[in-house]
């Protein structure tokens, strides 16, 4: 069964948004010093990982935007997980995505993603300009048509210039997961989703190996 991947690997000093902090590792014990603790030629490595939620690839829940509201622990599993894919390539639309890329499209019980391309500018300082995002109208639209779960490859899924956040607070407001920071969307053709946050209980976003099973 074939698999693809969507979400970008974390490495230690990788910058996901602009004015939040880098993640970085700490090795607890390598191999040389757990040779102290076990058998001869038995060696373990562990190490930490200090990260922010918003780091590569995440999932919003409705906590990151609402007091009070649904957190990681409390997202249902039956929108992250096996949903049905309905991938919109908007590379030729207009920066702001309305509801028109949606006519004609049933998307109801699935996660719907948008391919606009952005992604290849990861790890660039271009990554942070005026990006591609949902507009209201499109989220309202998504909303109507029962879609589960929204994603993007851009660095949000609203306009960064616009402090309102309408997408996250139309989407999260009804429960949608949110993801942003997708890639290799350009290898999907369809199959379904993966894209689950560990439990934290109290967390808002954390990121996830989202992957698409064809």
């Amino acid at each position: 069964m074939p698999f693809i991947e969507v979400s970008h690997a974390i490495e230690p000093g990788m910058q996901t948004y602009p004015g939040l902090p880098a993640p970085r590792a700490e090795v607890l014990l390598d191999y040389d010093a757990s040779r102290e603790r076990y058998a001869e030629d038995t060696e373990f490595f562990i190490a930490s990982l200090h990260l922010c939620g918003n780091t590569g690839t995440y999932v919003d829940s409705p906590l990151h935007r609402f007091r009070g509201a649904a957190d990681l622990s409390q997202l249902p599993l039956e929108r992250l997980a096996h949903l049905p894919v309905e991938l919109i390539d908007v590379r030729r639309d207009a920066r702001a995505i309305t509801h028109n890329v949606l006519r004609g499209r049933a998307l109801s019980g699935k996660a719907v993603l948008f391919y606009t391309g952005w992604s290849e500018r990861w790890r660039t300082p271009e990554y942070f300009d005026a990006n591609p995002h949902l507009t209201a109208s499109c989220c309202a639209a998504l909303l109507d048509a029962g879609a589960v779960f929204a994603g993007i490859d851009s660095v949000n899924i609203d306009d960064m210039a616009d402090l309102r956040r309408p997408a996250h607070t139309a989407l999260l407001g009804a429960g949608v997961p949110v993801c942003e920071h997708l890639t290799n969307l350009h290898n999907v053709r369809g199959g379904h989703l993966h894209a689950v946050p560990i439990a934290w209980r109290g967390g808002a976003t954390f990121p996830v190996r989202a992957y698409i099973m064809e």
